[in-house]
C-alpha cells in the first residue's frame, strides 16, 4: 500500500463514503420509483463518479474491500496500514 498524501487520502475516502451513502439513497428511491429517469441518470452517474474515485484509491492507497486484491503476490491485503493507522480514515487527518 502506497501511504504518501494522507490528507488526500482522507477526503477521497470521504468523497468515497459520500457518493457510497448518495448511492445507497438512490437504490432505496429507486425500489420505490423505479420509472423515475431522472433518479435512474443520476445513480448512473454517481454509480460510475464512485467507481472512478474508488479506483483511484486502490490505485494510489490500496484496495478497500478484499475482492479489490488481485494479482499472485500472495495476500496483500493485510500488509500495510489500515486507513485508521494513517489518519486517512478520519476526518480532519488525525487519529483519536
Amino acid at each position: 500500500m502506497n501511504n504518501s498524501g494522507n490528507v488526500n487520502n482522507s477526503s477521497l475516502l470521504e468523497e468515497i463514503r459520500a457518493l457510497s451513502f448518495v448511492k445507497t439513497e438512490l437504490e432505496l428511491y429507486l425500489n420505490t420509483h423505479p420509472n423515475c429517469t431522472a433518479a435512474l441518470d443520476y445513480y448512473t452517474k454517481t454509480v460510475d463518479a464512485l467507481d472512478e474515485l474508488m479506483r483511484r484509491y486502490h490505485e494510489g492507497v490500496g484496495p478497500l474491500f478484499a475482492s479489490g486484491v488481485t494479482g499472485n503476490n500472495g495476500w496483500t491485503w493485510i500488509k500495510g496500514p489500515w486507513p485508521w493507522q494513517t489518519g486517512a480514515g478520519t476526518r480532519d487527518g488525525k487519529e483519536s
